[in-house]
């Protein structure tokens, strides 16, 4: 290879001197500087000079000047490359050139420092509020799509209601019954989403038995109904509303028998009276009419029942506060007439279809007597109209032809509890028209007996809105 000699030598090496003079310059700089005592910023005064010797005082320096490798010889002398620098050196030194110091006298003085502080502190309080705006922030559009979500999911009443409550507290609009009391007609008093939800469970349950209905329709053929009667009410009109408060008497199944107790008082608005006053003085909005099967041991349990509410209510009144319900029961045998009781009230005839005139008359002793009257004629006879809160009925086999009864009065009935006997060819009819006229099932068991199959149904009447699946 070509090595230059002569002047372009001595060119080329001063050009690698100075660049690996000025790297070893800089590097010292940084070492060299040493620190105050009082931790002031230096300025160009005590800042040591960027010098090329193997006298520097600063240890780190010298330790570094190795770095340069051709900046002195090993007898001590100067080559003529350094001799250049070290000029060059002395004369940026000597010149009115100086480095500027870190802080200045102004930035480092008292007022400096507390003008920092403050700036300091002024930004982490800034940082805090903006973080306590940021969480007010979050919160408000948490609410607002809490408040968009229980809106659109059908939360808290009619839509206009929902509307304009949308920014009112979302536990108020979770605790609204407004949907309850209406579609039960007043009956029942839960939040509008749990109302919700057993809605929902009711139109599937609906829903499936039409489906069912339609492919089990050939078990009801008019000629093979009573064969394959076991088939059909396996999958056939099973319960399809939940009552939560379901209580159990005499057999039968009655949805919140407090609740009737307690909207009965309200409605006739019954104070305490004198103990020797009777208590059918006072109106009753609540009738309770049991005809048939175990009717003995209804009446006792629920009159029972009732009382002990009623002590449950009024301890202050017990004994002197009027019962609010009374029960009607429809016997034409005279074995079965209950002992006397308060609230109790006995009747000798029974119920029959108003299309089966000829169960209506009874010879007994060449005497001809009512034995049985339609449900309108004892309701018109007795007073009733709009107070009949319960029918119980067991007429072995006249259910299938009383239902229509029941739904042709002018004010309807709020539970119906029927036995159903067997399975004609007519059974879908009648659980058919029970849902068109507003009643649901609460409760269905099936009773054991040796006379084909034997059910115990529980209706519930809803008003139509309860139907309505869009609400």
């Amino acid at each position: 290879p070509h090595h230059p000699t002569g002047p372009s030598r001595e060119i080329a090496s001063h050009s690698a001197d100075s660049a690996s003079s000025s790297c070893d310059c800089i590097i010292r700089s940084i070492f060299s500087m040493p620190l105050s005592s009082q931790h002031k910023p230096l300025t160009s005064v005590n800042r040591q000079p960027c010098a090329h010797s193997r006298y520097s005082t600063n240890p780190l320096a010298r330790i570094m000047s190795p770095i340069s490798g051709k900046l002195d010889s090993d007898d001590g002398s100067v080559s003529s490359a350094n001799a250049v620098l070290l000029k060059r050196t002395a004369d940026f030194n000597g010149s009115s050139a100086h480095y500027r110091p870190r802080y200045s006298a102004e930035e480092s003085s008292d007022t400096a420092y507390e003008k920092d502080r403050r700036h300091r502190l002024w930004m982490q309080r800034r940082t805090q509020v903006l973080r306590i705006l940021s969480l007010v922030v979050f919160i408000f559009v948490a609410g607002v799509f809490t408040r968009v979500y229980l809106f659109f999911a059908g939360i808290g009443g009619d839509s206009d209601t929902r509307f304009w409550g949308l920014w009112k507290n979302p536990i108020s609009l979770i605790k609204q019954t407004n949907r309850a009391i209406t579609d039960s007609n007043g009956f029942f008093d839960v939040p509008d989403y749990e109302w919700k939800k057993i809605k929902d469970e009711t139109r599937l349950i609906i829903d499936v038995q039409d489906d069912v209905g339609a492919d089990s329709l050939y078990l009801l053929s008019e000629s093979g109904a009573d064969i394959h009667s076991n088939e059909w009410w396996i999958d056939n009109w099973k319960a399809n509303f939940k009552c939560q408060n379901k209580v159990s008497i005499g057999g039968k199944s009655l949805c919140d028998p407090t609740r009737i107790i307690s909207m009965a008082e309200v409605k006739a608005k019954l104070k305490p009276r004198a103990v020797k006053k009777r208590r059918e003085d006072q109106k009753k909005q609540c009738i309770v009419y049991v005809s048939g099967g175990r009717a003995i041991e209804f009446e006792q349990q629920f009159l029972d029942f009732m009382v002990a509410r009623m002590v449950e209510f009024h301890p202050e009144h017990a004994g002197s506060y009027p019962m609010p319900c009374e029960v009607h029961v429809f016997s034409p045998d005279s074995h079965e007439i209950p002992a006397s009781r308060e609230g109790l009230f006995v009747h000798k005839w029974g119920f029959r279809p108003s299309n089966k005139e000829s169960m209506g008359l009874s010879t007994k002793n060449d005497a001809t007597t009512i034995a049985f009257k339609t449900l309108e004629e004892t309701i018109t006879e007795l007073g009733h109209s709009g107070k009949v809160s319960i029918l119980a009925l067991d007429c072995e086999s006249c259910e299938w032809d009383i239902y229509q009864d029941i739904l042709a009065l002018d004010e309807p009935i709020h539970q119906v509890l029927m036995q159903m006997h067997g399975t004609p060819y007519i059974a879908n009819d009648l659980f058919k028209a029970m849902q068109e006229g507003g009643y649901v099932i609460f409760n269905r068991v099936k009773e054991s007996s040796g006379q084909g199959e034997v059910y115990d149904y529980s209706w519930l009447k809803m008003a139509p809105s309860f139907f309505n699946w869009k609400i």
